[in-house]
């Protein structure tokens, strides 16, 4: 074996072990997620230039996505910060390349099962860690106390914050949702049933509101895609029942707010709302710099309702506004135009495809997409780069089930 194969084979076989560790890692440790997508890509890189073999498999990806990158670096002509947004440039490529490299770089069912494996694998570790700082105030891998609000505790686990906790866990708890309840079987029934009893407890005790409704709304979709009545009626009982349920705190402090708007976003968010649709007004067509919301806040705020927005840069809490605000609202259709793209062509592919593997878990897998976009209403979780390669990575992942679905002949 020449010299030049043996480099191939070694960069083929770190691709592979890399694309199966970085949902796992993901559950505990920021670094250890951009190591492996660095050695990923690095990977993924000398393999294309060894066998100069097409670079990127899911092509119908590629025009939007390319769109994307084309806003971003269009609005840096009204960059408050060069140095800011190359590095909001150099993040996106770094997505893009996750996103294609999970489309085209799996590589076959067993491959795509340990992916999955490692997903729950991670799912499982995070929620114990998880329930370690509700038993004991820290978690274990970081000693990180929990967050509290309204004399609430929110897990947060090895996660810098809470709401970052609960975005990962909508983006891959809905993952074992179709396995658990229409596709697994004995002990692997069990093991699955396991892993959501401890993930849904977390995902509850984060109390992150558009996170818990993102994931109820892609359970209540799953009931009525599989045409499941009992679980779609539970679904339905549980969002009558839940204000119920709710603990006093939640209860007294929702006696305190105003209106409507302010009970599902607090009064912070809707200043931040008014902050980005200001931006918009101001710079409809490329925005204001990608990569620079954070350095624009002060000069675009209109007024301020607490000391928690009076002095400081603040992300939009809102992935969509922020997106529209740093780079257009182009750049934010053509975002949803890319997703709309995965949308229509899973649907395509799950009507031949519902009951086996790749059926089921593309189920959870786009149910983990919209639960997380959802999440995106209310949170900034696309612009925190641990959990935004998760997102590409998952994206990916669905593109990948439908190019093998594909070659297997299915669809």
């Amino acid at each position: 074996m020449d010299l030049k194969s043996k480099v191939f084979k070694l960069a083929d076989w770190l691709l592979y072990w890399a694309i199966i560790a970085i949902p796992f890692v993901a559950s505990f440790s920021s670094a250890a997620v951009q190591s492996f997508v660095g050695v990923a890509v690095s990977s993924f890189l000398i393999k294309k230039f060894i066998s100069r073999e097409r670079w990127f498999n899911s092509r119908f990806l590629a025009v939007p996505f390319i769109l994307l990158v084309l806003f971003s670096l269009l609005s840096i002509f009204n960059s408050v910060s060069m140095r800011a947004s190359i590095q909001g440039i150099t993040k996106l490529v770094k997505y893009g390349l996750v996103l294609f490299i999970i489309a085209g770089e799996i590589k076959d069912r067993r491959h795509f099962k340990r992916v999955i494996i490692a997903i729950l694998a991670g799912l499982v570790l995070s929620s114990l860690d998880g329930i370690y700082q509700f038993i004991f105030g820290v978690d274990f891998f970081r000693h990180k106390p929990y967050d509290t609000i309204i004399g609430l505790i929110r897990l947060k686990a090895a996660f810098p914050h809470t709401n970052i906790f609960a975005g990962y866990l909508a983006l891959f708890v809905p993952v074992a949702v179709p396995l658990f309840f229409y596709g697994a079987k004995g002990k692997k029934k069990i093991a699955l049933g396991a892993v959501l009893s401890l993930a849904v407890f977390c995902l509850i005790y984060t109390f992150s509101r558009s996170a818990a409704f993102g994931f109820w709304f892609v359970l209540l979709a799953m009931g009525l895609i599989k045409r499941d009545r009992a679980f779609t009626a539970i679904m339905v009982l549980l969002m009558l029942i839940t204000p119920f349920l709710a603990p006093k705190n939640i209860k007294d402090w929702s006696k305190t707010v105003s209106s409507f708007s302010e009970l599902l976003l607090n009064k912070e968010r809707l200043v931040l709302n008014e902050t980005s649709f200001n931006m918009i007004r101001r710079h409809p067509l490329i925005g204001v710099g990608v990569n620079t919301y954070v350095l624009n806040y002060q000069q675009y705020k209109l007024h301020d309702t607490s000391e928690d927005t009076a002095d400081t840069g603040w992300y939009a809490h809102n992935s969509y506004l922020q997106m529209a605000s740093e780079i257009g609202i182009f750049g934010l259709f053509s975002f949803l135009w890319l997703m709309i793209l995965l949308l229509v062509k899973w649907v395509k592919f799950y009507r031949l495809n519902k009951d086996d593997l790749f059926g089921l878990c593309s189920l959870g897998i786009l149910m983990g997409l919209i639960a997380f976009l959802i999440n995106g209403l209310t949170e900034t979780n696309l612009y925190y780069p641990k959990i935004a390669i998760l997102f590409w990575y998952q994206a990916g992942l669905l593109s990948c089930i439908l190019r093998l679905g594909k070659a297997r002949g299915e669809h």
